[in-house]
């Protein structure tokens, strides 16, 4: 019957792009190096669940960021039940979605139709890759004047603002509370083959409370020759926490090795600053660990012993 409606006032619709992502560590960098920076870079504002939340009625604040977004990006990966739920109700109002997996088994079969990007975190150049391909399609997007009534029985309408005209300049970062720069040394077992790595960290000495680092990593696979591999990390700070996330790896020498599973770490500066303490977060599972300090690092001089 025609009185069986259901009004859903969208309210004033912004240039903002409302993230839909698992909140854990091993997705801070692709948030941080490619999502956030390709939103920026097409001048929208952008907003991920966690960042907006208050202290109850975390519903309301989602739905209430869904509808004000022009469009929506959400991370599929490991079909986390609170993003499919995000990505339905962003769906059934219209708004444009654009889904990220590393898995494609993981974008359900009634999403397909919609546009997905599949980046490979074996391929060590895969942040850049969707920073760009992700840029690409949110300009797609703002070149599109109106929203889409996908499902039948659902008309939409709604008055959107001109695509903006700059990117977003994001102001450098604060100061980190914690001098973390210079050379780091630590060692772990994999998890299921329990084999050794030993690795060494460097990062910059004129760090922010946001900055990138690298480390070399060097393993024996399978009574094989050594592989060597430098990995990316962006790092952050928040007091004495440090936490790290592989974005990138190259071979250094490949030994019998055919790929790499970047590493992430949570670690606490200790009371002397003179190691960080905490777990690594592998591909199989996690691993107790601890950085010690081999050299300090002063801007525009040589690396020191501490």
């Amino acid at each position: 019957m025609d009185s069986n409606r259901v009004f859903i006032d969208l309210g004033p619709v912004g240039n903002t792009c409302f993230v839909v992502m698992p909140f854990h560590s091993l997705f801070e960098a692709e948030y941080d190096r490619a999502i956030r920076p390709a939103i920026e870079e097409a001048g929208l504002e952008c907003v991920r669940g966690d960042e907006i939340y208050a202290q109850q009625a975390i519903i309301q604040d989602i739905w209430h960021s869904i509808r004000r977004a022009r469009l929506v990006v959400a991370e599929l990966s490991g079909r986390n039940p609170n993003v499919l739920y995000e990505v339905g109700l962003a769906h059934a109002i219209g708004k444009p979605i654009i889904l990220l997996t590393r898995n494609q088994d993981d974008v359900p079969f009634d999403l397909k139709a919609l546009r997905y990007l599949f980046y490979d975190t074996n391929n060590p150049e895969w942040g850049q890759t969707l920073r760009s391909e992700l840029a690409r399609k949110v300009r797609n997007v703002l070149d599109t004047p109106a929203l889409a009534a996908y499902l039948a029985g659902i008309q939409v309408s709604a008055a959107l603002p001109e695509a903006p005209e700059h990117p977003i300049v994001r102001r450098r970062a604060e100061e980190a509370e914690v001098d973390l720069g210079g050379a780091w040394a630590t060692s772990w077992l994999s998890v299921q083959r329990e084999r050794p790595h030993e690795a060494t960290l460097v990062i910059s000495p004129d760090h922010g409370a946001q900055f990138a680092a690298t480390m070399t990593v060097n393993y024996v696979r399978g009574g094989g020759t050594r592989t060597i591999v430098q990995e990316t990390l962006t790092g952050s700070t928040s007091g004495k926490k440090v936490s790290l996330t592989g974005v990138s790896y190259t071979f250094v020498q490949q030994g019998t090795a055919r790929s790499y599973s970047l590493d992430s770490f949570e670690l606490v500066v200790s009371d002397d600053a003179q190691a960080l303490q905490g777990r690594a977060v592998l591909r199989h599972g996690t691993r107790d660990v601890v950085f010690k300090r081999l050299s300090t690092a002063v801007a525009g001089v040589p690396l020191k012993r501490a």
